[in-house]
């Protein structure tokens, strides 16, 4: 079953502050934070911690480039507890890849800050939309998605209705039907 997807055009960012204390850090190469990109993943994204999970989804991403696209956040003591990366297709969609935080700094506005840091950036490349995809489950994060502008995106997806998904994830959430995007 493909994971859900959805779409932002081109337009305003809402700017949206870390919360007190909490700073961005840009990925410099350095092994401890792949482990703790590892670690941050690993809660939700990823099924373990393996090394090789950080090669195929950051190193071998198609047009990545971990040193100007992967971003930390740090809380007040140093840590690294969440992450994001904004990828700039050459085709100009822009991509949201790999947004995820620790349990313990969740409800606290990161990942809505952190939405609108990395939408920022892939507007100043001059992409034209921004996609990302992301798990039924994930409804917090759906939620966010959706107040900054995301559109659900049916898509083909042999092993499911992707409407029907679509149609339970806004209900669960308590959203009025939106218009749904077909496949960009």
């Amino acid at each position: 079953m493909k994971q859900l997807k959805m779409c932002r055009p081109s337009g305003p960012v809402a700017p949206c502050a870390l919360p007190e204390g909490y700073t961005y850090a840009p990925y410099t190469g350095a092994a401890e934070e792949i482990s703790d990109w590892l670690s941050i993943c690993a809660n939700g994204l990823l099924p373990d911690q393996a090394p090789s999970w950080f090669e195929s989804s950051i190193l071998k991403y198609p047009d990545l480039n971990p040193t100007r696209d992967l971003f930390f956040v740090v809380d007040p003591t140093g840590h690294r507890v969440a992450t994001s990366a904004a990828v700039s297709h050459k085709n100009g969609e822009g991509y949201i890849h790999m947004v995820g935080s620790l349990p313990c700094c969740r409800g606290r506005g990161i990942g809505r800050a952190m939405l609108a840091k990395t939408l920022t950036e892939l507007e100043a490349r001059g992409c034209a939309y921004t996609t990302l995809t992301t798990d039924d489950h994930r409804l917090p994060a759906i939620r966010i998605y959706l107040d900054a502008g995301f559109r659900p995106v049916l898509w083909q997806d042999t092993e499911s209705d992707m409407s029907a998904r679509w149609d339970a994830v806004l209900a669960t959430l308590g959203y009025e039907p939106v218009e749904y995007l077909t496949e960009v």
